[in-house]
């Protein structure tokens, strides 16, 4: 399944006068965002995911720049989980080696990871916790970290990078996810819908290149309700737009420099046993 990829055009955010974004949530402030819907069981409208990067100074005199790349959860103000247990997986350690073939985003996960790779992935998720077993969602994540992490399927050997790095946020439970506030931008399309800071992720890079500031994450989200497991596999990186110059919350494009003119790719594969 391809999810629909949206940017900072489509939700009209706040614009610096060379056009780089200025989308304030909470205490960041993204120049560039990229927002996909993910089809989960546990409501019948979609969540979203939404990507942001932040650039900031860093060291004496601001002489090193940062990048945070914060990933954020939407879900409708009416959303129940009770009964259910989530968790999200972030695969950082492989995630440089999952650089687009093409900068415009004519690509695929499986053009990153083969088929038989990303099946495996979601069968070890699925099976991570037994049927009948009691999971709680410190657990539950555990037991998917350790299950995907730490006992890769060989059909993903072929995937450069650390495995045991991979990141795991419960979505439900008592570490409760912080709601952000989103009075000065709105980075999600979901209508009225609350944002919640699942994880945030601080590169260093000693340059702006393509290749380090582009790398493709791969996010599994992954819900549980009694025995039946819902899992979602996505791919997040950001890709160069052909869209034009678009003034402050008009719904046309974007041109602006390297960070401004950044669109979102992601292309999910959902399963559920």
């Amino acid at each position: 399944m391809t999810a629909e990829l949206l940017g900072c055009d489509a939700v009209g955010c706040p614009m610096a006068p060379y056009q780089d974004a200025q989308c304030k949530v909470g205490n960041a402030t993204l120049q560039v965002i990229g927002i996909a819907n993910v089809t989960t069981t546990v409501d019948t409208r979609p969540l979203t995911w939404t990507v942001g990067q932040q650039e900031a100074e860093s060291g004496r005199n601001g002489a090193q720049i940062t990048y945070d790349r914060n990933f954020y959860l939407g879900t409708p103000p009416s959303l129940q989980l009770k009964n259910t247990t989530g968790c999200a997986l972030f695969f950082e350690g492989i995630a440089a080696s999952l650089t687009p073939p093409d900068r415009f985003g004519n690509f695929s996960c499986s053009d990153l990871l083969n088929k038989d790779c990303i099946s495996d992935l979601i069968t070890q998720a699925q099976t991570a916790v037994n049927p009948g077993e009691a999971a709680n969602d410190s657990d539950f994540c555990n037991k998917l970290r350790e299950a995907l992490g730490n006992k890769r399927p060989s059909t993903c050997n072929g995937v450069q990078g650390s495995w045991e790095t991979m990141v795991a946020r419960p979505l439900t439970g008592d570490q409760a996810l912080q709601k952000m506030d989103q009075s000065q931008c709105r980075p999600t399309t979901g209508d009225n819908y609350d944002l919640f800071l699942v994880h945030s992720q601080r590169q260093h890079p000693s340059s702006r290149e393509l290749k380090e500031l582009a790398a493709v994450t791969p996010v599994m989200t992954v819900f549980r309700e009694a025995d039946d497991t819902n899992a979602e596999l996505s791919c997040l990186g950001f890709v160069e737009t052909k869209a034009g110059l678009v003034a402050q919350g008009s719904s046309a494009g974007i041109n602006a420099p390297f960070l401004g003119y950044l669109g979102l790719l992601a292309f999910t594969f959902v399963f559920v046993v």
